[in-house]
């Protein structure tokens, strides 16, 4: 999946106006980041974030449409409140939660309190994100031709810096987008199958609980074919 699917740029906005959002106080998220509460969190980094976090979902979506010719309808709604078991898939008939990581080192699935299913997506994106789609949609290359204008030529420094950007982005042509996003779903569990852990816990690899939520072993998974189609069946989506 490329950075020009049309989800995919759904998403970038979405997470570009939640951000801004988020630091003008239009929604009840935080940012500062949760455990550490004297760490105030950048623009960028709560918009990679919510980049990550967002893009297993959709990863989940096209999986689902490709192999199942399932509709999936995501949950793009930016809501002042933070509200607790937010169905990740709006028309499932259970809640499920789909976690994503950027670690591919993790051993654990996770979901929080309130869901009847927890999927774990890993995922990678180019770093920085952002800057990336710009590059790719051209806009990179405007701000080039802008700074060239107004940057005097005598100026031989930044002109020096100038060329340098270029040249580091010449493989890209205006408009075409080259760059894939990669992820692995990784398989599902029933909630009602464990029991929560309890924040305070430790477990191996992880260190802390910080918060009480499910947390189960990825080796314990659903993930062939015939348990999707179980799932999609459980929660009311499978077609007929």
């Amino acid at each position: 999946m490329n950075i020009g699917d049309e989800d995919v740029i759904r998403l970038l906005i979405f997470c570009i106006e939640i951000t801004y959002q988020m630091f003008e106080g239009g929604t009840k998220a935080t940012v500062t980041q949760k455990g550490f509460r004297e760490r105030r969190r950048t623009f960028e980094s709560i918009l990679v974030d919510q980049f990550v976090g967002k893009l297993g979902e959709i990863m989940v979506k096209k999986f689902f449409e490709e192999k199942f010719f399932t509709k999936i309808e995501l949950d793009w709604e930016i809501s002042r409140q933070i509200e607790k078991y937010r169905n990740d898939i709006v028309n499932a008939k259970k809640k499920v939660s789909i976690k994503t990581s950027p670690s591919l080192g993790g051993v654990w699935a996770e979901a929080d309190l309130g869901y009847d299913y927890g999927i774990s997506v890993k995922s990678s994106v180019p770093q920085p994100t952002l800057l990336q789609f710009f590059i790719e949609v051209c806009g990179f290359s405007r701000l080039l031709d802008f700074a060239e204008i107004k940057i005097p030529s005598s100026d031989e420094r930044f002109k020096n810096y100038l060329r340098e950007m270029r040249n580091r982005i010449k493989n890209y042509k205006c408009g075409e987008i080259q760059t894939k996003l990669k992820g692995f779903i990784q398989g599902y569990f029933k909630t009602s199958e464990y029991k929560p852990v309890k924040e305070g816990q430790t477990l191996q690899y992880l260190g802390k609980v910080r918060e009480t939520r499910y947390l189960v072993p990825i080796n314990e998974l659903r993930y062939t074919l015939e348990d999707w189609r179980r799932f999609l069946n459980e929660i009311g989506l499978l077609r007929k």
